[in-house]
This record gives C-alpha cells, sequence and structure tokens, in this order.
C-alpha cells in the first residue's frame, strides 16, 4: 500500500527525529532544565474510544468490527505513564457516543500542557465542559445518496450543519474542520458543498477564520500483504476518473470568476489544491497503490526494510497501543506494540 511504499520504508521517516531526541539527551545528560519529565513524554496519540457509531457508512474501513469500548478505568495508564503531548479523540466509531465522554476528555486533561483534538461526524454533541479542553475540532461531511445519509436518514444532514455552526459560534474552540469525504458518484456535490460552507458562514466575521474545509478522496482499506485484482477493480471504480476532476476544476474556474472571495476562501481555509494535484498525476498514485506487482516487498530486494517512529501512535478500543493507523485498522494483535 502507500503506506508501504512512501513511509515505511523510508527510513529519513525516522531519521527526521534525530536531531530532536539528541537535543533531548542533551539537555537530560546536563540536567539543564526543570521539567526533565515533559522531555520524555511520548508524542501524538489517536486514541479510539469506541467502535459504536451513529451512522452506517458503507466505505468505512471499521465498519463491522463490532461494539467495543475502551475501558475508562484505562485512561489513568495513559495519564500516568504515557502522558502525551497531544490526543486526537477519533473512529473506530463515533468518539461523542461513548458514555462517559465527558468524563473521559476531563480526565485526559489532566495531562498537563497537552493538546486535545477531536474527529467527529458531528451527528451529536455530548453534555458537559469537555469542549474548554478542546484545541480543534473535525466534523465530517458526507453526501445525501439515494435519499440517504450514510446509511441513515437524509435529515442527519442538517443536524451535521447546524452542529458545525454550534461548534464555530458557540463552542470557543479555536480551529473548526470540515471534512468531505468524495469519489466518483458524489463528485457533483464538491462544488455546492463548497459554496455551502462559505455562504453559510463567510458573514460570521468573527468566527469565519476558524473554518477549514479539508477534501479527501474515498479509498479502499487493504493489507498491504494482501493485495487482489479483486480489491484493486474495486479501488479503481470508487476513485474519481479524470474527466470528473477536470469538470470540477473548471466548474471552480466558473465560480471563482463570479466571486472573488470564494476563490481566496478556498485557497487560503482549504486543500483546494488537492484537485490540481490529481488532475496532474497524484489520481494516477492513488489507482496504482492498489496494484498487485507494485507492493515492494514481495520483490527479493533486500534494500526494502520497514521502519517504525513511535513518535505517533494509536490506541484502538480494546486498549492495543499501534505503531501506526494502517497497521491499527486491522485489528491484529501481531501488528501492536502491546496492550
Amino acid at each position: 500500500m502507500g503506506y508501504i511504499t512512501n513511509v515505511a520504508t523510508n527510513k529519513n521517516r525516522i531519521l527526521n527525529h534525530i536531531g530532536m531526541i539528541k537535543q533531548k539527551a542533551i539537555l537530560l545528560d546536563a540536567s539543564v532544565t526543570k521539567n526533565e519529565e515533559c522531555l520524555c513524554r511520548s508524542g501524538h496519540i489517536e486514541l479510539q474510544l469506541t467502535d459504536k457509531c451513529t451512522l452506517n457508512c458503507t466505505n468505512c474501513h471499521f465498519r463491522g468490527l463490532g461494539d467495543h469500548t475502551f475501558s475508562f478505568e484505562w485512561l489513568d495508564n495513559i495519564v500516568k505513564f504515557i502522558r502525551p503531548s497531544a490526543i486526537t479523540l477519533a473512529g473506530g466509531g463515533e468518539p461523542t457516543v461513548y458514555s462517559r465522554f465527558n468524563d473521559a476528555v476531563l480526565k485526559l486533561a489532566e495531562i498537563p500542557r497537552l493538546k486535545l483534538g477531536l474527529i467527529t461526524n458531528g451527528t451529536l454533541i455530548p453534555k458537559g465542559e469537555w469542549v474548554k479542553h478542546i484545541s480543534w475540532i473535525r466534523v465530517s461531511v458526507y453526501s445525501v445518496e439515494n435519499g440517504m445519509y450514510s446509511g441513515r436518514v437524509h435529515q442527519f444532514l442538517d443536524v451535521v450543519l447546524n452542529n458545525i455552526q454550534w461548534y464555530l459560534r458557540e463552542s470557543n474552540i479555536p480551529n473548526v474542520g470540515i471534512h468531505f469525504l468524495f469519489y466518483r458518484k458524489n463528485m457533483s456535490d464538491i462544488l455546492s458543498f463548497s459554496k455551502r460552507m462559505y455562504l453559510r458562514f463567510k458573514d460570521d466575521k468573527e468566527n469565519f477564520g476558524k473554518v477549514h474545509i479539508q477534501f479527501k478522496p474515498a479509498f479502499i482499506m487493504a493489507r498491504p500483504t494482501r493485495l487482489t485484482p479483486e480489491l484493486h477493480k474495486e479501488n479503481t471504480e470508487l476513485l474519481p476518473d479524470y474527466s470528473q476532476i477536470r469538470s470540477v476544476l473548471t466548474e471552480f474556474d466558473d465560480e471563482f470568476s463570479k466571486d472573488k472571495n470564494f476563490k481566496v476562501f478556498l485557497q487560503t481555509q482549504s486543500n483546494f489544491s488537492l484537485f490540481d494535484q490529481l488532475a496532474n498525476g497524484y489520481l494516477d498514485e492513488l489507482i496504482n497503490i492498489t496494484k498487485v506487482r507494485n507492493f515492494p516487498l514481495i520483490k527479493k530486494n533486500k534494500k526494502n526494510r520497514c521502519y517504525v517512529c513511535l513518535a505517533y501512535q494509536l490506541i484502538d478500543p480494546n486498549g492495543f497501543i499501534y505503531p501506526c493507523l494502517t497497521l491499527a485498522e486491522h485489528r491484529l494483535k501481531e501488528f501492536s506494540l502491546g496492550h
């Protein structure tokens, strides 16, 4: 998979941390800091509180894994022993359906100088003081397809948009991201979605700058060592084609000529440049990722080695710790670092 090709076999993934490691080692050896505990802290952790979800997305990588839930008592181990610098609460399932979500955030907030973020589908807002401890939030928005919103009633879309507005105007969370997943069947929604977000918030001068839109192509999840022609075909049919991408760019150019502020908004507060990248070859990269012959570790070449960076970790609802999202999505205990 792309993770193997671009990350795991790239030793710079590890080497680019050596400077930081050496600097911390010098400070510790010289005892020139009063905050030695901070120097030894882990980096970024993604914590999946539950596999339960309010939606039923067909292309969800975690769909059908069950209703596993992270034990509240295990949070003490994160606070006392792991003490990360940053935590992202994500899925798995939908983190806000965790029965003790507010208590969990307050518990994690005991970690000094912690940056805490939330990735949510935005279908509900738990009660409590948890929002005071969130540094950023990203709300996923999907398309209405065949009268359904991600496998549920289409009215969920209005609920999500209203909740985004609440996060933006009432929660005091510094940064509010909006994540739009696109694929071949909903490419025509990209422009209308972008305009809808822009028009909904552009007159809110106080909060408009907090908004950021992330466009993300849908992708078939696969174990790198188990690529099949059938899976590659499925991935190719899910991703958009070049004609659709060019059409999206043409439609946006037309809108940009009518409203320059809309253009500035997308250029500064979104990853809209992704569509130019897709049109200029990145789509081929996504398509080729699942080609069996492109998997590098099947080559008889001893130079292909994997490297693991522990600056980032993921903890699943069963309590297993993985070094990266790719491995965690498969829930294989042999890929975990421990429990």
